[in-house]
């Protein structure tokens, strides 16, 4: 048996296990090396597991838009059954605020534009008829509540909107997401991951 990899890849979380299938599909035959002793055990299993294309760089939002579709059809997507089970895409939305003096959204809007993620630009009013529990102040610059005596201080300045991506959500199961991917690998390079304790 041949046991040569045509890649190894450090780590066996979302993003190692994710670029093995890929090239697993392409025929490459690769090695994941992770500390640990399964996929997803390691920052993946403490991530939030949210879907969102607001980032700051084209290619960012290009590869996080592209995974939507990916995530919204996981199942079909990795064409295998996994003994654990298969994650859920709860697809919820996702707002972005539109603040008073540092607007970040006017980057990712004009990102969106071009790439085309559906979006929608939401006023305060439209806010406050779809989010009502939101309060619509700003508040004094990022800190911890215990180090700060002025962190619930409003600002004066309010919320001028939100923008909405209706595509955007979360994973159920962020470790167990690693694993699907870990499945779908091997089942096409067969075995393909080797995990260590310590290297």
């Amino acid at each position: 048996m041949n046991k040569k990899a045509d890649a190894i890849i450090i780590g066996a979380g979302v993003i190692g296990s994710s670029v093995a299938f890929e090239l697993a599909k392409r025929g490459y035959k690769t090695l994941n090396i992770d500390k640990l002793p399964t996929s997803g055990y390691g920052s993946t299993s403490n991530s939030c597991a949210i879907v969102r294309a607001h980032y700051s760089t084209w290619d960012g939002v290009a590869m996080a838009y592209e995974g939507f579709f990916y995530w919204d059809d996981w199942a079909n997507y990795l064409g295998v059954e996994d003994e654990r089970g298969m994650i859920k895409y709860m697809k919820t939305g996702s707002i972005m605020f539109k603040l008073q003096g540092e607007d970040h959204s006017k980057k990712s809007l004009k990102l969106f534009e071009e790439i085309g993620v559906e979006h929608e630009i939401w006023d305060l009013e439209k806010l406050k008829e779809r989010m009502p529990i939101y309060s619509h102040d700003q508040y004094d610059g990022t800190t911890r509540p215990d180090e700060d005596e002025h962190f619930f201080d409003k600002t004066g300045k309010k919320i001028e909107g939100a923008v909405f991506t209706p595509g955007s959500g979360y994973v159920s199961d962020p470790q167990l997401s690693s694993h699907n991917l870990q499945v779908a690998a091997e089942e096409k390079r067969r075995r393909i991951f080797v995990q260590q304790r310590n290297y």
